[in-house]
């Protein structure tokens, strides 16, 4: 028998869903009855799973919450309010709602779902209770079809997988690009000046009148922070991969921006028409969308893969000032499968130096020198 604490998660929402009714219809003594609500996008009013129970006189629904540990997922209060006031919509009336979770027990949850119950059954609703994974594997050591039938076809089940890499690597270092600044302050005496104060003043006004000339073709500024990723996903399962997609984000606090490396022609000197064409193109081979200011998605085109073959695509993104190690976290869907991992990037700054030098003519107003840190900025 394999040990309570080697149980491993399901890796995907099916296979949870299916667990549950299978365990639940061997602990509610209702295996030839229960079964899944409805099919994915219709509305279930909060039950993924239902069954007549003769225990509790009536129907009795389970609420699946697929959660994950790589961002250390648990189910919400918010999401306990939001699923048992769904749940008032299911016909006939329930008499037992269980929260059934992947993510680990958690005290403040319990304790949360005790007050609701209470709430509930003052109400005259349907009662409610929550089966943590630790939960969970409790019960699959009494049910011993519902372990055997996990363990035989779920708990080594990777017929599909995929691994996804930094071009290999899980773990890389990004070099965003900075530029100190030593300002320094030092006196003048204007006495010294005056004998070339005139041919100074004329060159200056020279220079400003060159530059008010050529500012129509100045040069585009490029923000050196800018990192390339390369994003490499590979089918190391046993089966043909279809239709995937991968999502990838990151938290909000641990970047300042994300670029999916898509950008529209706008040069001048080229008639709209060849514009409208070049970027037509350029929308039938995108693969990489961004989607909130966190996030960003591919979708191959190509996206049909087999065994052992890959897909890649790059990204961009600005890491937060000041920050050390952040995490890219990623999610894989396909039509009967998903994964969710992440990645680990360390940011080692380059940092150039320079100093500028501020001359003035009062003693008065000498400073000590002044430093700061900003992000490096070129012409192209």
């Amino acid at each position: 028998m394999i040990a309570q604490t080697q149980l491993k998660k399901p890796s995907n929402w099916q296979d949870f869903e299916k667990l549950c009714k299978l365990l639940w219809g061997e602990i509610w003594i209702c295996e030839d009855s229960i079964k899944r609500h409805g099919r994915q996008g219709q509305n279930q009013h909060g039950v993924d799973v239902f069954s007549y129970v003769e225990k509790y006189k009536g129907y009795c629904g389970i609420q699946c919450k697929g959660k994950d540990d790589y961002v250390n997922a648990q189910l919400t209060e918010a999401e306990i309010d939001a699923e048992i006031e769904k749940a008032l919509g299911f016909e006939p009336e329930l008499k037992l709602l269980v929260f059934a979770t992947t993510a680990n027990k958690d005290a403040k949850i319990e304790r949360y779902i005790r007050k609701k119950d209470i709430e509930n059954r003052v109400k005259g609703l349907f009662a409610v209770d929550i089966a943590s994974w630790e939960d969970i594997v409790d019960q699959l050591e009494r049910y011993r079809t519902t372990y055997n039938w996990y363990v035989n076809n779920c708990q080594f089940k990777d017929t599909t997988d995929v691994r996804v890499t930094f071009d290999g690597e899980e773990e890389i270092t990004i070099h965003p690009e900075y530029i100190r600044t030593t300002i320094h302050y030092e006196y003048k005496d204007l006495t010294l000046l005056e004998p070339t104060w005139r041919s100074q003043l004329k060159d200056l006004v020279s220079q400003n009148f060159d530059a008010s000339i050529m500012s129509w073709s100045r040069p585009s500024p490029i923000d050196k922070r800018w990192c390339e990723l390369n994003i490499r996903i590979e089918n190391i399962g046993k089966t043909v991969i279809k239709t995937p997609k991968l999502v990838v984000f990151f938290k909000p606090d641990e970047i300042v921006e994300i670029d999916d490396d898509f950008y529209y022609c706008n040069a001048w000197g080229i008639n709209e028409a060849a514009k409208a064409q070049i970027n037509a193109g350029r929308d039938a081979k995108r693969e990489v969308f961004q989607t909130y200011s966190n996030q960003l998605e591919y979708r191959p085109k190509n996206s049909v893969f087999v065994q052992e073959d890959y897909r890649e695509f790059h990204m961009s993104i600005i890491p937060a000032d000041g920050i050390k190690t952040l995490s890219l976290i990623w999610k894989f869907l396909c039509e009967d499968y998903q994964k969710m991992g992440y990645l680990i990037i360390n940011v080692e700054p380059k940092i150039e130096e320079q100093v500028k030098t501020i001359e003035v003519y009062d003693k008065s107003e000498l400073k000590p020198d002044e430093v700061y840190i900003e992000a490096k900025i070129v012409e192209k």
